[in-house]
């Protein structure tokens, strides 16, 4: 199914739109001109009533679940600036440490947003986060509190720094547990069952080409509706991918490390 996002997002959006139309407005025209019986009134009436009933409560589901995708996505992409954030504080920091530890420190830190990049930032990657960017974290943090500071000033940048690196463990924890959060493939059963059912609903009209055209409507719509939830919920890849650039730019304005290339 996320096949579909490595597409640009315009094919992607028409094709989920194209196929939803296809699973809709498809069987109505086949199914209704082989049945030649027109349906009683009382069984039109039923139906109807029954599809509006199960078309509220599947554009409900949809609704909620676009919401906490959409909410999902954006306390990512907070904690994802904020992880940035703390590492340009520790980069400044390190800068401003007058002594001949900050190479190590330097290094340390390339080395975690280089994993990050590298391991985190992908469809395979683990839902608890990479052995690499732990270990390159369990590093700097380390040489961190191995620091003996000399002066005030190193002893407050020092603190610091013991303070950013404590800020950014749990801003990576935050991170990873949003960006493989996914949807429950219960959502999905539960979203192509409700379209299929309200779908199966007309076919007690007959096939004329305005009903095809309003369910084709409906057909679309609907399958924008899931293509956005489905780009929402991975945020790695496809059109809601989030911009790792940020992370390249502090390697190479901040920490100055060579270039990383992260993993498709």
């Amino acid at each position: 199914m996320t096949s579909i996002l490595q597409l640009p997002a315009w094919l992607g959006a028409i094709l989920a739109m194209l196929a939803a139309v296809a699973a809709s407005a498809l069987p109505l025209a086949i199914v209704r001109r082989r049945l030649r019986d027109e349906m009683s009134p009382s069984a039109r009436e039923v139906a109807e009533t029954v599809a509006v009933r199960i078309g509220t409560i599947h554009a409900l589901i949809l609704a909620l679940v676009f919401a906490d995708a959409q909410s999902t996505y954006t306390n990512l992409q907070r904690d994802v600036s904020q992880e940035i954030a703390t590492i340009e504080h520790l980069a400044m920091q390190i800068d401003q440490w007058n002594g001949p530890e900050a190479n190590l420190l330097r290094s340390d830190l390339a080395l975690y947003v280089g994993a990050v990049m590298q391991h985190e930032w992908h469809a395979g990657a683990r839902p608890h986060g990479s052995k690499e960017a732990a270990q390159a974290f369990h590093e700097l943090d380390m040489s961190i509190l191995d620091l003996t500071a000399d002066t005030p000033r190193q002893q407050s940048l020092r603190t610091r720094m013991i303070t950013n690196a404590d800020d950014l463990q749990d801003h990576r924890k935050a991170r990873l547990s949003l960006l493989h959060r996914g949807l429950s493939s219960l959502f999905w059963w539960m979203a192509l069952t409700g379209f299929g059912i309200i779908a199966g609903f007309f076919l007690v009209f007959p096939a004329t080409p305005v009903h095809i055209a309003i369910l084709s409507v409906y057909g679309a719509y609907t399958g924008l509706a899931l293509y956005f939830i489905l780009a929402l919920s991975h945020p790695y890849a496809g059109p809601a991918a989030i911009d790792t650039t940020p992370y390249q730019v502090l390697l190479d304005e901040e920490i100055k490390a060579p270039r990383v290339t992260s993993t498709p």
